[in-house]
C-alpha cells in the first residue's frame, strides 16, 4: 500500500423520489430562513494551542480528530498525526507522550469500556492503545485504512475500510467476522463509519451499495444500490457519503418506528426505509459532517453556509440560518446545550437554541472537521496541523 492519504468516496445518484403525499412536508427554505441576525454578545477566546502535525511547508493538510478519553489520571487527548505519531495531551495542552504508527493517521478513534483506545492510520493499521500507560497494547493489519471512526459493540468494535470491507473486532484484537463489497471509483477523503441499531449494521459504501449486516455473523440482510453511474470526472460532480447515517423517530403514519437518515455531501439527506433500504421521502441538503439529534430536532449545517434545525420525524424545516459564505462542519453540541460550528476559512461559531450566532472567532487555515466538546469548550482541528481549545 503507497503512504500518503488514501480518498475515500461514495457517489449516490438517488433512483427514486419522495412518496407523492409526503410533498405537503417541505416547507419553502426561503421562507425558513430568518433574517435576524443579532448582534454579537458573547466572545470566544483561544484557552491554548499545540502543533499536532509538526507540519513541513507543503505537506499534506491533516484530518485527524481528537478524542477525549478517560484515564486514572483525568481525561487525557488523544490525537493522530500526518508525522505518523498519535499524541497524548492533559486538558491544558501540555504533551505528554508520543508513539510511533506506521503511517500517517487521518480518522477518528474510540475508547472501549475497558478503557483502550483504537485508533488507525492510512498504511491499514488499526492500534489499541493504553491510555494510562501511553502505549500500544496491541496492532492488526486492515486490507486498507479505516475511514470515519470506530463503532462500538458489546464485546469490542466495528471498522469500515476505504476498500469496502466491514471488519468486527473483539476487545482483545481477534477478528470476528468480515464482510467485503465491491470497489468503487473516484474517491475524496475521509468517509462515513457504520451504524448499529439492535441486531442490525448499517452501511454505506463508494460503490453506491447501501447494506443492511446482522451484527453477530456479518451475514446480508439486504443490500441495494443507490448509484447508477458513479463514474464523475471531477470531485465537484460526485456525490458522497462523508457522515455517519442516523436513526431517527418515523412519521406516525409509516410502518416502521425509525428511519435511517443518510446525508450525502453534494447531494441530498436521504430517508431509508431499515427494513429494505427503500427511500422514504428526502431534502435537497449537502450535508458534510454527521448531523445531531436532540429532542426529536435534526440539527445539520451544509456546504452553502447554513445550518438547519429539522423535525427528525417528517424532515421538514423548523428554520434555517445562512451564517457562512462557505462550506460548514458540525454542529457539535457542548455545555449548555450551545451549537459550535465551523467553517472552511477557519471561522468558528457558537449558536443558541435559535440558530443566531452569538460568538465567532477565526483561526488560520482551513477548518475540515467538526469540533469536539470538552468541558465548557471545543477542541477545533485546523489542516495546518494546529489543536485549539475554545471557550
Amino acid at each position: 500500500m503507497h503512504r500518503g492519504s488514501i480518498c475515500i468516496a461514495m457517489a449516490m445518484l438517488l433512483t427514486l423520489n419522495a412518496c407523492s403525499t409526503l410533498r405537503h412536508w417541505w416547507h419553502d427554505d426561503a421562507q425558513a430562513t430568518a433574517s435576524d441576525t443579532p448582534t454579537l454578545r458573547q466572545v470566544i477566546r483561544i484557552d491554548w494551542r499545540v502543533d499536532v502535525d509538526q507540519r513541513r511547508p507543503a505537506a499534506p493538510a491533516g484530518f485527524s480528530v481528537p478524542l477525549v478519553a478517560r484515564s486514572a489520571h483525568g481525561p487525557r487527548i488523544v490525537i493522530g498525526a500526518m508525522d505518523s505519531r498519535v499524541r497524548f495531551y492533559d486538558t491544558h495542552g501540555k504533551e505528554l507522550a508520543r508513539l510511533a504508527l506506521h503511517g500517517p493517521s487521518e480518522a477518528g478513534a474510540l475508547q472501549l469500556d475497558n478503557g483502550l483506545v483504537i485508533i488507525g492510520d492510512v498504511e491499514g493499521y488499526i492500534y489499541a492503545l493504553d491510555v494510562d500507560t501511553m502505549r500500544i497494547a496491541w496492532q492488526r493489519q486492515l486490507s486498507s485504512l479505516m475511514q470515519g471512526h470506530p463503532v462500538p459493540t458489546a464485546d469490542g468494535f466495528l471498522v469500515q475500510t476505504a476498500d469496502n470491507r466491514l471488519y468486527r473486532f473483539d476487545r482483545a484484537g481477534n477478528k470476528r467476522w468480515s464482510y467485503t463489497g465491491a470497489l468503487g471509483g473516484l474517491a475524496m477523503r475521509a468517509g462515513s463509519s457504520p451504524v448499529i441499531a439492535g441486531e442490525y449494521v448499517y452501511a454505506v459504501f463508494n460503490n453506491g451499495d447501501a447494506v443492511a449486516l446482522r451484527l453477530d455473523s456479518g451475514d446480508m440482510i439486504w443490500k441495494r444500490q443507490l448509484v447508477l453511474d458513479n463514474n464523475a470526472a471531477v470531485l465537484s460532480e460526485i456525490r458522497v457519503p462523508l457522515a455517519d447515517p442516523v436513526f431517527v423517530a418515523a412519521p406516525s403514519s409509516f410502518q416502521e418506528p425509525f428511519l435511517l437518515a443518510v446525508p450525502i455531501y453534494q447531494g441530498d439527506l436521504l430517508f431509508l426505509s431499515p427494513r429494505d433500504g427503500s427511500i422514504v421521502h428526502q431534502r435537497a441538503i449537502s450535508i458534510k459532517s454527521t448531523p445531531v439529534l436532540m429532542d426529536n430536532t435534526l440539527y445539520a449545517c451544509d456546504s452553502h453556509g447554513a445550518v438547519y434545525a429539522l423535525d427528525a420525524s417528517s424532515g421538514q424545516s423548523l428554520w434555517k440560518k445562512v451564517i457562512s459564505d462557505s462550506e460548514l462542519v458540525g454542529p457539535a453540541v457542548g455545555a449548555g446545550k450551545r451549537l459550535w460550528l465551523a467553517d472552511a476559512k477557519g471561522r468558528v461559531f457558537r449558536l443558541d437554541g435559535l440558530g443566531r450566532v452569538v460568538a465567532s472567532i477565526r483561526l488560520p487555515g482551513r477548518i475540515d472537521r467538526a469540533p469536539v466538546p470538552m468541558n465548557d469548550g471545543v477542541l477545533v482541528r485546523t489542516d495546518l496541523g494546529v489543536l485549539y481549545y475554545l471557550r
